[in-house]
């Protein structure tokens, strides 16, 4: 039986928080919205900005002595949307930062030159179909890659004259091929 008057004391109770709350949100969201503006909050994010000053006020509403609340709330809560703004400040000046870092994007290729890009590509991967899988490697790795000889031989446990012959075997048929294909065209 306990149990129960306390269940209600509780939902009371809560409720009459919630009440409170909802009520500091009407009468004090345009101030909270104007201080997040006077401190530099752009117009396109302040709702969330007010959004994150009221999402802290309910989290910390219990440390909130209540003669405060009804006293000076425009205190806590400039308190409040001061450093919910100051946060927001740096974490845009870090985005900045960054975007500011990034490499400028490459200019637009012509389309005909991508096109022979991809043509090219394509006889590169008939020249290198045409290898058997060891010989393909090296040209990989050497060619594409840029590794030299030596380490070639020590990551596929070959000698470094056969990863030297075999280099020399893939570009002279690769040549070839490329040669053949641009002769088709």
């Amino acid at each position: 039986m306990g149990s129960t008057s306390a269940r209600k004391r509780n939902a009371r109770a809560s409720a009459t928080r919630r009440e409170a709350f909802d009520a500091l949100y009407r009468r004090e969201m345009a101030f909270v919205w104007r201080v997040l503006r006077y401190h530099g909050v752009p117009e396109e994010t302040v709702e969330d900005a007010v959004q994150d000053v009221f999402v802290i006020v309910h989290r910390r509403w219990k440390d909130w002595p209540e003669e405060d609340r009804e006293a000076r709330p425009r205190a806590w809560l400039f308190g409040i949307a001061r450093r919910v703004a100051s946060l927001r400040r740096r974490t845009s000046a870090r985005h900045e930062r960054r975007v500011r870092e990034l490499p400028e994007p490459a200019p637009e290729r012509p389309l005909d030159d991508r096109a022979a890009d991809r043509e090219a590509l394509a006889m590169l991967d008939r020249a290198l179909a045409a290898l058997d899988e060891d010989t393909r490697m090296v040209f990989i790795l050497a060619q594409l890659e840029g590794m030299t000889a030596p380490a070639i031989a020590a990551s596929t446990g070959a000698k470094v004259n056969t990863v030297y012959w075999r280099l020399r075997t893939a570009r002279a048929h690769v040549r070839a091929a490329m040669r053949e294909d641009w002769s088709e065209r």
